[in-house]
């Protein structure tokens, strides 16, 4: 009796995990080009100005490239604000988008 109570305990997990992995899946944002563009383009941006080829390493490099994954994969809103405020730190002029 309680190895097919246990069963059922295992099927039931098993397919609440594989429910979630389709929403997930489902749940993916369109890709943009428009806001691809304008994430390049900051990443453009503070690579030209704010990137130091010293072995000095403060993080910003690590977080610029994150937030280029970020837009890589959909999650444009972060990935924008955080290489804005990376610029902005830097006081690079942002350009209008």
């Amino acid at each position: 009796m309680r190895f097919g109570m246990y069963r059922r305990i295992g099927r039931l997990v098993a397919s609440t995990i594989v429910g979630a992995m389709v929403a997930a899946c489902a749940s993916a944002p369109q890709p943009s080009p428009q806001l691809m563009a304008r994430c390049t383009q900051l990443y453009g941006l503070w690579w030209r100005y704010e990137n130091h080829p010293t072995f000095h390493h403060t993080g910003q490099r690590a977080r610029a490239e994150l937030a280029l994954d970020y837009c890589q994969h959909g999650r444009y809103d972060e990935g924008i604000q955080e290489l804005e405020k990376l610029l902005r730190r830097g006081r690079i002029p942002i350009p209008p988008g």
